[in-house]
């Protein structure tokens, strides 16, 4: 029977590790939670790009580990990880309703933009019933933006 080329690590170190890395990234997640709570997204690029360094280091350490179900099944693992993995946890929820609040606010400016332009582009037809103004009527185009990832 050949042996494994890559044996699991799930020795005290590499859960320290893992430890660290799961508490830095929450803390990223929080930071930029709190950066977009603020409405200061000239500053996200820098922390998002942290923030992406630091996935790609935790995503190459839990596969050193074995993946997370290697992860999962081992009791000393789980009980090292439990509070660092709440808290990456709770801070990803808290990070997906500040981002839904940002793009619905963000939904409703273009949109509004795009009624206003609307709005603007109507001729004037001539008079209708009751002496009221005819307009063409065009519904708001829809309108995409280009954000750079």
């Amino acid at each position: 029977m050949a042996s494994d080329p890559h044996p699991l690590d799930l020795s005290p170190a590499a859960l320290e590790t893992m430890a660290s890395l799961t508490i830095r990234l929450a803390a990223a997640i929080e930071e930029e939670c709190e950066t977009i709570g603020a409405r200061q997204f000239s500053r996200l690029k820098g922390q998002i790009e942290r923030k992406l360094q630091l996935v790609g280091a935790y995503d190459r350490q839990l596969a050193l580990m074995g993946g997370a179900a290697a992860v999962a099944a081992d009791e000393g693992a789980r009980a090292r990880l439990g509070e660092p993995t709440k808290r990456l946890r709770d801070a990803m929820a808290l990070h997906t309703v500040r981002v839904a609040a940002a793009r619905t606010v963000t939904d409703r400016l273009v949109r509004s933009v795009a009624e206003a332009v609307a709005e603007k582009a109507r001729p004037v037809l001539g008079y209708g019933p009751r002496a009221g103004l005819r307009t063409a009527y065009a519904a708001p185009a829809a309108m995409a933006i280009h954000a750079q990832a």
